[in-house]
């Protein structure tokens, strides 16, 4: 594990997010890199070189130590080797993000679930969800009032499609370093054809490529695949929900792309790791 970008916009919301963030690069031995995006607003009118250069200078130093400060709040520490800070200027939010994430090669983003104010257009809100669509890398979501703590458990939630496999395989990269099980389920329906045999087939496929010891697999039949997750999520309560985003995949027909991962992002309790199937079909065929 090497870096991991956790995008900030100073809300409340975001600051379990960040801990939690903090928390988990420490857990991996990787680096965590701090990132706000502002907007530098400037009027026609204002906009002669030198003058948008020197308001230019000074609003980047002046969120630099708002960031420094906000970092120093909430984890009580001063930018290391491990935590570097970064201010981007540019809207949207979410390209720019992107284009850190992809220029420092990330190897997945964390950001919250909710933003400051929906007027405002901040971060983390309809930003998070352009993230999961878009982004070229996997996207952490996390609730705003969840504790930091050590990952034991993690879901992932199947439809028994080849590419979750790869979902699966990235999944088991952070769960060995962080020695977690990975409980796959798959909630099935009374349409679904042949549920069991259609696992034994997914687990037999899994296992050819994955070599850890510690995943286990579980079967539920609903009528309604969001409910029966968020219910299964109860019992289980991980520490981590991992699903495939599958956006921009309409031929698919199947009830679990009726977008139970937005569903989740805004109904669930649980941090939220997401897997977008473009990135990873892409991943396979240059590999």
């Amino acid at each position: 594990m090497k870096t991991i970008l956790y995008a900030t916009d100073y809300s409340d919301n975001s600051v379990a997010a960040l801990q939690y963030a903090h928390t988990l690069s420490k857990k991996l031995n990787g680096k965590l890199l701090v990132l706000h995006v502002f907007d530098l607003s400037v009027t026609i009118a204002s906009t002669v070189s030198l003058s948008y250069s020197r308001k230019e200078v000074k609003a980047f130093k002046e969120q630099r130590e708002r960031l420094n400060s906000f970092c120093e709040e909430h984890l009580g520490i001063e930018p290391t080797m491990n935590v570097t800070l970064r201010i981007n200027e540019g809207t949207p939010a979410w390209e720019s993000i992107i284009n850190s994430a992809n220029e420092m090669n990330v190897d997945f983003i964390v950001v919250g679930k909710k933003g400051e104010s929906a007027i405002k257009k901040v971060l983390l809100g309809s930003t998070t969800s352009a993230l999961v669509e878009k982004a070229d890398c996997p996207v952490l979501a996390i609730p705003e009032k969840i504790a930091s703590k050590e990952i034991k458990t993690m879901v992932y939630a199947t439809a028994l499609e080849e590419v979750d496999v790869l979902a699966i395989e990235k999944l088991v990269s952070i769960a060995k370093h962080l020695n977690a099980s990975i409980k796959v389920v798959h909630i099935a329906t009374k349409d679904e054809y042949a549920g069991e045999e259609q696992m034994e087939w997914f687990k037999e496929m899994l296992q050819q490529r994955i070599n850890y010891n510690r995943l286990h697999f579980a079967l539920w039949f609903s009528e309604d695949v969001f409910s029966a997750l968020k219910q299964y999520l109860i019992e289980i309560n991980p520490d981590i929900l991992a699903m495939l985003e599958r956006q921009g995949h309409s031929l698919i027909k199947s009830i679990w792309h009726r977008d139970i991962v937005k569903r989740m992002m805004t109904e669930s309790k649980f941090p939220l790791m997401t897997y977008h199937k473009k990135n990873l079909t892409k991943e396979s065929m240059v590999s």
